[in-house]
């Protein structure tokens, strides 16, 4: 039987997990410039990140584009 619901265009985990579920781990990568910018007390935007699956710890989705990484600055 079909279901209702419409598909996710995010990528999900093996479980189901997609980068919006609270299961999702974003892990940052930061250049040596940012690295050394956040150990000065900056804010440093990430390289990339990398989404994580707390359930099955399955590494599932990635972003790098700019605009996206913004999101993830601590």
């Amino acid at each position: 039987m079909p279901s209702d619901d419409p598909p996710s265009a995010l990528p999900i985990c093996r479980c189901g997990t997609d980068r919006s579920s609270r299961l999702a781990l974003p892990e940052r990568e930061y250049s040596t410039m940012g690295t050394l910018y956040l150990l000065w007390g900056g804010t440093a935007v990430p390289t990339r990140v990398r989404f994580r699956c707390l359930q099955c710890g399955e590494i599932f989705d990635e972003c790098r584009t700019r605009r996206e990484l913004r999101a993830f600055i601590q």
